[in-house]
């Protein structure tokens, strides 16, 4: 009994204090004596002060909402902004509950401060009855989860026939708002494709840490303006996005083998016949287009055959001018650098046919490049989502784009070339309206038109493609630390209508 408490007292005698009953009676045999000790003993350890208590968090914004007469648990969810299934959580109830709700039931509604007025199924027949009647189109209700662009698809009309038809401007990139009434042009009131209510066309996709609205517009081929309207978002909130947070990306599906993509509008797929016959849409196909080498069955599709478009519209709409042809070290930039916001549209400088859409090119990022007649080749770099595919037409000024910053960029902006004949040629002359600098101006120089492509205007440079002295490729942008310096001499004021082509 003795040995063992001895070898306990040579395992725990640092702890003597906690052992000090086992180890009373044997301490003398079991532990030397200790020496003197001359100096005064330590005082002891003082107490360690207790972690200081976490606040407790805010509670979450709610207000109590009394249902009114006529009013479905969807229509109070679309009202507030917020989904079925976060109403439902909220209030704890199941599918079964739903049918239990009556006039003057109270629910929680998650998330907001005041308490609106929800709009019932009789409302939006009442507002759809008093619409003035239509004799070029159709009015579409907008649903929750519904876009222009989803209704681009629905439909198979451009989405720009959609915004120039409802007044739409490219200031916003989230213009519209379900219950909203579209003008769908083209089409006969008994050809609206109206949504179920509370049934949306997409899937719920969970923000991971670091996820950005862009980095889900860019991996899943949504807009950012989808992305805003699908999700009742603003401009505010769409950069405060957090972990964890539920995101709806209409447009996209699950193919049940853990897939999720976009789905293929049936212009798409048609285009893609188109492409497949011409033999456009291919890296092969890209790398000849980057270097100018145009097929003349790429030209005959594009539309003129000899003679080129002559202008330029300037492919975003509110864009500005960053830094030019030439500009760079030793002059390698053979491009135009144009800045945007997340979210604005990228438009076709000429009319003619999508020759390459797509991500494969290195340090691009989202890049299409459109074929035009007379053999003018357009490249527009780094776009958030490309909306158009390899082998379909755009006219000029048609939606080709979102402005992002993919590839080799560091800011939102849209790399711009002009490339004819195995060179690429600088822009900036043929612009109809003038290349658009901020605060209202205009760089200072005289627009032409080139017509014939053996006849180049004197104004109009061409170069070969060069590579970044140090090495980068010339679509390494950043175009805040790019920029190129324009003084006030170089500049000129913008006519009060001046517009992207006039």
């Amino acid at each position: 009994m003795q040995e063992r408490a001895r070898a306990v007292c040579y395992v725990f005698a640092w702890s003597a204090l906690l052992l000090n009953g086992a180890c009373k009676d044997t301490a003398k045999s079991a532990v030397p004596a200790a020496k003197p000790v001359t100096q005064a003993a330590a005082a002891p350890p003082a107490p360690v002060a207790a972690p200081a208590a976490r606040p407790a968090p805010a509670p979450e914004a709610s207000v109590l909402h009394t249902i009114g007469d006529g009013e479905t648990l969807w229509d109070i969810a679309r009202s507030y902004g917020i989904t079925m299934k976060d109403l439902m959580a909220a209030n704890g109830l199941g599918t079964r509950d739903i049918r239990r709700l009556h006039k003057g039931s109270q629910i929680k509604v998650p998330g907001v401060k005041e308490v609106v007025d929800v709009e019932t199924s009789s409302d939006r027949a009442a507002q759809r009855q008093a619409l003035p009647p239509l004799t070029d189109g159709a009015y579409h209700i907008l649903h929750h989860g519904e876009s222009l662009w989803t209704l681009a698809r629905l439909y198979d009309v451009p989405i720009e026939a959609l915004m120039q038809r409802n007044g739409l401007s490219e200031d916003s990139p989230a213009p519209v708002r379900e219950g909203e009434p579209l003008i769908i042009p083209g089409i006969k009131q008994s050809q609206v494709k109206q949504s179920k209510e509370g049934k949306r066309d997409g899937v719920m996709h969970e923000v991971s840490r670091g996820e950005t609205v862009w980095d889900l517009a860019h991996s899943f081929q949504v807009s950012v303006a989808e992305i805003m309207t699908a999700n009742a978002m603003t401009a505010e909130e769409v950069v405060r996005i957090h972990d964890g947070q539920k995101i709806f990306l209409p447009g996209v599906e699950d193919d049940g083998r853990g897939h999720v993509q976009r789905k293929e509008s049936a212009q798409q797929r048609r285009a893609q016949a188109v492409a497949r016959r011409l033999g456009l849409g291919t890296l092969e196909a890209a790398g000849l287009l980057l270097h100018g080498l145009v097929e003349p069955r790429w030209i005959k599709a594009a539309g003129e055959e000899k003679t080129l478009a002559g202008t330029l519209r300037w492919p975003v709409a509110q864009g500005i001018y960053v830094r030019g042809f030439g500009s760079g070290q030793g002059g390698y930039h053979k491009a135009m650098d144009i800045m945007g916001k997340m979210g604005w549209n990228v438009r076709a400088s000429a009319g003619g046919i999508v020759g390459y859409s797509g991500n494969k090119v290195s340090g691009f990022g989202n890049m299409i490049m459109v074929v035009h007649s007379g053999g003018w080749v357009t490249l527009y770099a780094h776009n958030s989502v490309n909306f158009v595919a390899a082998g379909e037409r755009v006219s000029k000024g048609g939606v080709l784009a979102e402005v992002g910053s993919t590839g080799r960029s560091q800011g939102p902006h849209v790399h711009f070339e002009l490339i004819f004949d195995g060179k690429n040629c600088d822009p900036a002359p043929l612009f109809k309206g003038g290349v658009h600098y901020h605060k209202g101006k205009l760089l200072r120089g005289s627009q032409v038109v080139w017509r014939d492509p053996r006849k180049r205007p004197a104004s109009v440079i061409c170069a070969r493609r060069q590579k970044h002295p140090l090495g980068q490729t010339v679509d390494a942008e950043n175009p805040d630390k790019d920029a190129q310096h324009v003084s006030d001499a170089d500049v000129v004021d913008a006519p009060a209508n001046a517009s992207p082509d006039p």
